[in-house]
């Protein structure tokens, strides 16, 4: 089950293994945000409480916050091929046991629980391992193009999702355990796809490794490369003072605005409509090279579009900022995720993106407890806090220079990545 890193690819994101990542992980995806939706409101509607919901949805997340670091390991050490194809075989699993229970009308939370735990165990493996793959199948000039692809697939997923659930559940004979069922239809055709990209890993020097040696490996590799820990430093701090626009919009649509559901709905709608748009854009460029100073500016463009929600205070004003909000986090994740893949040695990639999730997730509790205390009390000013504070938080990564010794083609081992299977070359291999 070893994967180790890939010779230098040559195909663009029109080559037949990354395509069939891309479009699997979107079909993957769909049925999850889609699941997420009907779950939610089953669970509310069967339990008359939101905290049950909360439980079973809060399950699924923590896996990456705790496990992140011993699943990049195994990323690392795994073929990823593997990884991808028995997680998406044993998320499939999951949820049709979540659309079992459904239709049978049984409401067991630990039974969710468990099902739910067993998804986020999957995501914390098969998140690191999609991202590592990437610059395994595709040219490393062609890298923006295809996280701009796979970023536009998200977004479209954020907006396209929620009402493909809703309208399920209104299909006659299938209601919430059809809709559910979806997803579970959605990981098997994603594992399936997945098996039939062609790999044959060849054994790295370091396959004897104890995990814990694995480990230890992937954090001084972070240590000796400030530009590493600097982009991870950054992930947790942008992601503090950007997932509060998710606890501040309901407050904001509702005390100040005076709208309901709807408008909150099309808030955001306007943020993914943004994200779309931007990686569009991104997609019809050929030659997209990622700088540090590229990255802050986006993000202090998305603080200079939350500060300004206040400030004009009217329900068109927040379309429109929301939107620009959407398309500055696409074009900042879009470009992260590329420098990252970048600068980072392919053997460590999966450590490296393993970390990246998991600060990502682990700060959002302290960052909802934070907003949600200055939305209750201030609401209009708690958007201008965490947009200041964005702007703030962002410019000293202005210092941000590449590593002495490079990029990650520099930083390489010497070992061989992948043999050539029957009709493949080295560089088709190790992808979803």
């Amino acid at each position: 089950m070893t994967s180790p890193p890939t010779a230098a690819p040559t195909k663009g994101i029109a080559g037949r293994d990354f395509l069939t990542v891309a479009v699997s992980n979107l079909v993957s995806r769909m049925g999850t945000v889609v699941f997420d939706v009907v779950l939610a409101w089953w669970l509310v509607q069967r339990t008359g409480s939101t905290v049950a919901s909360g439980f079973v949805l809060a399950a699924s997340t923590l896996p990456i916050a705790v496990l992140s670091p011993l699943s990049g390991v195994f990323v690392d050490r795994w073929n990823k091929k593997r990884v991808l194809v028995a997680t998406d075989a044993v998320s499939a699993a999951s949820a049709l046991a979540v659309a079992v229970m459904a239709h049978q009308n049984i409401v067991s939370i630990p039974a969710l629980v468990v099902c739910s735990a067993l998804l986020g165990v999957c995501a914390s493996l098969f998140k690191p391992a999609i991202r590592a793959v990437v610059p395994a199948v595709v040219a490393k000039e062609s890298l923006a193009r295809a996280n701009s692809l796979t970023t536009n697939f998200a977004e479209t997923t954020k907006v396209v999702g929620p009402v493909i659930g809703a309208s399920l559940m209104a299909v006659p004979g299938m209601g919430v355990p059809g809709a559910l069922l979806t997803n579970a239809v959605s990981f098997a055709l994603s594992a399936l796809a997945q098996a039939t990209i062609t790999f044959r890993p060849m054994r790295p020097k370091t396959a004897k490794e104890s995990v814990r040696e694995g480990l230890s490996a992937g954090l001084r590799y972070i240590r000796s490369r400030r530009l590493v820990r600097d982009l991870l430093l950054m992930c947790g701090l942008v992601n503090f003072f950007l997932v509060s626009f998710t606890i501040l919009l309901p407050l904001y649509v509702t005390d100040v605005l005076a709208k309901g559901s709807g408008a909150y709905s099309s808030a955001l709608t306007a943020e993914a409509l943004g994200g779309v748009a931007v990686t569009v854009l991104f997609l019809a460029r050929r030659d997209i090279r990622p700088k540090p100073t590229q990255l802050v500016w986006y993000v202090s463009g998305t603080g200079l579009s939350l500060a300004l929600i206040p400030v004009v205070p009217t329900w068109s004003g927040l379309l429109v900022l929301s939107f620009a909000q959407g398309a500055l986090m696409g074009a900042f994740n879009t470009l992260y995720f590329t420098y990252v893949q970048e600068v980072v040695a392919p053997e460590f990639l999966g450590r490296v993106f393993s970390l990246v999730y998991m600060v990502a997730v682990a700060v959002m509790p302290a960052s909802y407890l934070v907003f949600g205390y200055l939305g209750e009390h201030v609401v209009t000013t708690a958007f201008l806090y965490t947009g200041i504070g964005t702007i703030l938080i962002s410019l000293p990564f202005l210092r941000m220079r590449q590593d002495e010794g490079g990029t990650a083609a520099a930083q390489e081992t010497e070992d061989p990545t992948l043999a050539p299977a029957s009709g493949v070359t080295a560089a088709d291999a190790d992808a979803k």
